[in-house]
């Protein structure tokens, strides 16, 4: 019988870090618990059972920082031998050249690294790590040498860093970058903590990806991807056709569904809810759960009769689990409003985890 197939699995082998990103979306960084440290054999043992109960066409590697797991080179060949597609999402400070070798000899597809701005004090205020600067922007010069197709930088857009985004781009291009992920800052984890700092208001926002659609108009040779869906209420993507924008679907058959170390399956990797254990019940049936199924295809009051609604289903709502303890309700980021926004945490509930 043939093995359940998913397209697409965010594994997160850790959820511990070496860094403490102001902007970290992680649902556990909240500062509230102590993070267990990584094991190697808690995330082989959740790996085999995750590829033995379903065929995944891409698997990415999280965390926390998957860099942390001594073991990753053999759970990323484990997944090439399962005949899934490996890309790694990592901070970079840990990678030296001899596991970017490795995972060049592996076949990797992808290797995500975050460089947040051209400033190396700015970079460093948000991620927290005095000397990330450096070690990531090495890094991603690194793999662009030994995987030039795979080296895809990710820059996360914060109130902070807005005023930097072209010199960032031009910063990344010289570093061999093929493909940029382009996100804005999204509100969950830590950065509940830091939102009114770090949120862009509509102006800003619109300003941000106009530099970044200027840039990529003029340099056909790279692939810019935004994928931290934004209601189109708040910004419409017709200006901006150099860049590729994801839209985050309800369907579990159309969209990267998280799976933790312990086993622990969630909508999204931003997403603070589980929904099953593939130790207590094959990730198929947690699928198509009707119970799950029609938690998540809810439709806000404020988005209902929308004719955008079927492109941007109330941008993330996975960020609404965070904030309000509710996928019922639009991204919360629509609470900004103006340059002197303000944001209500008003109706802000503990969410089932």
């Amino acid at each position: 019988m043939a093995r359940f197939h998913t397209d697409n699995i965010v594994f997160e082998l850790t959820q511990a870090c070496n860094q403490c990103c102001r902007f970290c979306y992680n649902y556990w960084r909240d500062g509230s618990t102590p993070l267990p440290p990584p094991s190697p054999k808690t995330a082989r043992r959740t790996l085999r059972r995750l590829l033995s109960q379903a065929s995944v066409g891409t698997i990415s590697f999280s965390g926390g920082e998957p860099m942390l797991l001594k073991n990753i080179h053999d759970l990323a060949l484990y997944a090439r031998f399962r005949g899934s597609h490996v890309n790694v999402l990592t901070n970079g400070t840990l990678l030296t050249q001899d596991a970017i070798d490795n995972f060049a000899s592996i076949g990797i597809g992808a290797i995500q690294i975050p460089v947040l701005s051209c400033r190396k004090e700015v970079h460093e205020y948000l991620t927290g790590l005095s000397g990330s600067w450096d070690k990531a922007a090495g890094a991603l010069r690194r793999v662009a040498e030994a995987i030039p197709a795979g080296a895809c930088a990710v820059l996360v857009i914060t109130k902070v860093n807005a005023p930097d985004v072209t010199g960032t781009l031009e910063m990344l291009r010289n570093a061999g970058a093929r493909a940029v992920m382009v996100n804005r800052f999204n509100i969950g984890g830590m950065g509940l903590k830091h939102s009114e700092e770090l949120v862009l208001d509509e102006a800003t926002l619109k300003k941000a990806f106009a530099e970044v659609e200027a840039f990529a108009a003029s340099n056909p040779g790279m692939h810019f991807v935004s994928g931290v869906c934004t209601p189109l209420c708040m910004m419409d993507t017709a200006p901006y056709p150099h860049i590729k924008f994801s839209w985050c679907s309800t369907d579990f058959s159309r969209r990267p569904v998280a799976v933790d170390c312990m086993g622990n399956v969630r909508f999204c990797n931003h997403s603070p809810v589980t929904i099953g254990n593939i130790f207590e019940k094959p990730l198929e049936d947690i699928l198509t759960d009707p119970e799950a199924i029609a938690r998540y295809a809810v439709v806000p009051d404020k988005c209902s009769g929308c004719r955008m609604l079927s492109r941007c289903n109330g941008g993330c709502r996975a960020a609404s689990e965070q904030v309000y303890g509710s996928f019922a309700q639009a991204d919360p980021v629509l609470e900004f409003k103006g340059e002197d926004c303000s944001y209500s945490m008003t109706g802000r509930t503990e969410y089932p985890r």
